[in-house]
């Protein structure tokens, strides 16, 4: 039954079958979420009433109803007031940048051989949810699931008849429904048209990384490495005694520094790195010339993104790719899944039958069960609200983590992010010990990843999708009493001030009028005013476009001030050590927490 559903653009033809496992209001929901994925029903289109829809279709109005009912509960669609039902304002459909029209396809792939990743990275303990302030990047809190829409998913792969497919499934073979999904909505997401025996489903992005190095290296592979490589990667090259070069430029120019070596490997895009040096598409292609030339091969590892960033596209190179000497790695959002997301391969047809017979070969095969829940997860739009629904939460939790960094440990970091991520990377001075923190933060029930920056210092990794919003300040000032403390981070105490601290009327007379100078610890700039009458004015960004207001005042020996909104509103009272220029900033307990730069109201000139 086929039902046209016209657009001055596009046909949208809605197909139900009569002997399909799932039920036809399911397949009336599959239908749309597939529309509007690919943008053929796009974002405030009108669609048919239940009545014609059903008429049309050959269906019951009742089975066109709930499924309007549920996609307009999950929010893909719009209700208007004697108006009808909308396809929503706010769908997101994402799409890595190609540079040109069309998706390109995968056509060579490589000869190569090689052996088992060993992770000596950083491990997460078993029980983290046990922590009061876990941290950790990529570990899933529960309030993340989407726990109806999984229980909708998996007790329709339990149907009678998807459950005997399970046991007649051919051996090695990806679910088709699933590949279809992925094929259809995630990978053209990064630019990749893909034909169904170039994609592999696999348990993980771990287990793609494993597979896709193992088919790859051999003993005699040079690998070059564009940004700080994730934990799992550095284990497998260390256990096959392999040194990463890193890929190199001519200065700002999109010239490679030095030539690539012969059928090389290529690694790109890391999630711990907040930037790569792939930035420009003149860089990619770049680089994608040099690789035909040396007949390497790319391995550029995809990320479905916690945080969406608009103003930015992603460059891809599998998108840009002509040659095809790209294998593209990712997988899908870890806040959508229960327990870990899949990964997903891309390459050419050659390849992806040698990557699934080393699966198969080493027993990692994606349960069959488990591929058609993730199937009809994804087809039903589940996947697709459960990810906006995150990104809501995790923006949320992400700016509270900024504020809470920026008021509790603003002299002693700098923070940095990766505009679609939520966490942030946390630098410390030179005597910063990142393990040594780690270890001491966790006796405490602050659980925080210690890793290496793309400059090889170390820092702290702090990640908001295992900790709730309410208990993100409190970690973060749990964590700052234990840096404050350490004299090895350059800590200062009171009592060790060779200059007495200002009190009472002296306090009052420094302060007064004058503006102070310092950076957030996410690097903008900072200009609070100290007026005469007790008034605080803040200006934060470099348009200042971040303001407050609040007031200032004395008390015995220290100094108070209260914003309305920023560092949570709340009144606190700090004692004042004035060098010149420099105003050092004590808390109660007599640790340094903050300095700033005096700049004091000009004198007027008496006259003559």
């Amino acid at each position: 039954m086929r039902v046209p559903m016209k657009s001055q653009k596009y046909d949208f033809t809605l197909s139900v079958d009569a002997g399909s496992s799932l039920g036809l209001q399911h397949q009336v929901r599959q239908r749309l979420i597939d529309g509007i994925s690919r943008g053929i029903l796009r974002p405030g289109r009108r669609l048919p009433s239940s009545r014609r829809l059903a008429e049309q279709a050959g269906v019951s109005r009742n089975t066109i109803t709930l499924a309007y009912d549920a996609l307009l509960a999950e929010g893909h669609l719009q209700s208007r007031p004697r108006s009808g039902i909308y396809v929503a304002t706010d769908v997101q459909v994402e799409r890595v940048t190609t540079g040109r029209r069309g998706l390109q396809k995968y056509s060579t792939d490589p000869d190569s051989t090689a052996a088992p990743v060993t992770d000596k990275g950083f491990r997460v303990p078993p029980n983290w949810r046990q922590y009061p302030f876990p941290f950790i990047d990529g570990c899933i809190d529960p309030e993340l699931v989407p726990v109806e829409g999984w229980r909708e998913a998996l007790r329709l792969s339990c149907s009678r008849q998807d459950l005997l497919r399970w046991g007649t499934a051919a051996d090695g073979a990806d679910d088709p429904r699933l590949l279809d999904e992925l094929r259809t909505k995630l990978l053209p997401s990064w630019g990749i048209n893909a034909a169904p025996d170039e994609v592999l489903a696999t348990v993980s992005i771990q287990q793609a990384l494993h597979l896709v190095l193992e088919t790859l290296l051999d003993r005699t592979t040079s690998v070059v490495a564009d940004t700080v490589l994730d934990p799992e990667v550095r284990g497998f090259l260390r256990s096959r005694n392999v040194t990463p070069v890193p890929l190199a430029w001519d200065g700002a120019t999109a010239r490679l520094a030095t030539p690539l070596a012969r059928e090389a490997v290529i690694l790109v895009g890391s999630r711990r790195a907040a930037a790569g040096s792939i930035s420009t598409r003149e860089r990619a292609e770049a680089l994608l010339q040099a690789a035909a030339a040396s007949n390497a091969t790319i391995v550029e590892c995809m990320h479905s993104f916690e945080l969406p960033e608009h103003s930015r596209d992603s460059i891809a190179l599998r998108a840009l790719s002509r040659t095809g000497r790209v294998v593209s790695i990712g997988g899908l959002a870890a806040v959508t899944a229960l327990g870990t997301a899949p990964g997903v391969i891309h390459g050419s047809a050659r390849a992806i039958a040698r990557i699934r017979s080393l699966r198969r070969f080493t027993g990692g095969e994606f349960p069959a069960g488990l591929q058609r829940a993730w199937a009809y997860f994804i087809g039903l739009g589940h996947y697709a609200r459960a990810l906006a629904r995150a990104r809501v939460k995790l923006a949320a939790r992400r700016t509270a983590l900024r504020d809470a960094l920026n008021h509790y440990l603003h002299r002693f970091v700098s923070i940095t992010t990766r505009p679609t991520s939520s966490a942030y990377w946390i630098s410390g001075g030179s005597q910063w010990n990142a393990e040594h923190l780690a270890r001491a933060a966790a006796e405490v029930g602050v659980l925080i990843e210690p890793v290496t920056g793309t400059d090889e210092t170390a820092q702290l990794c702090m990640g908001v999708t295992s900790i709730g919003t309410a208990q993100v300040r409190e970690g973060v000032a749990t964590l700052a009493r234990i840096i404050r403390a350490d004299p090895q981070l350059g800590s200062r105490n009171l009592r060790d001030e060779a200059l007495p601290m200002l009190t009472g009327s002296a306090l009052r007379r420094a302060l007064s009028g004058t503006t102070l100078l310092y950076n957030t610890v996410y690097g903008e700039p900072c200009t609070l005013h100290l007026g005469a009458d007790g008034t605080l004015s803040g200006r934060a960004g470099y348009s200042k476009e971040d303001r407050d207001n609040g007031r200032w005042w004395v008390e015995g020996d220290r100094w108070f001030r209260q914003w309305h909104q920023w560092a949570y509103g709340e009144a606190a009272g700090y004692f004042i050590v004035v060098q010149k220029e420099q105003m050092r900033i004590f808390n109660n307990d007599g640790l340094l927490v903050d300095t700033a730069v005096i700049v004091r109201r000009a004198r007027r000139r008496r006259a003559n």
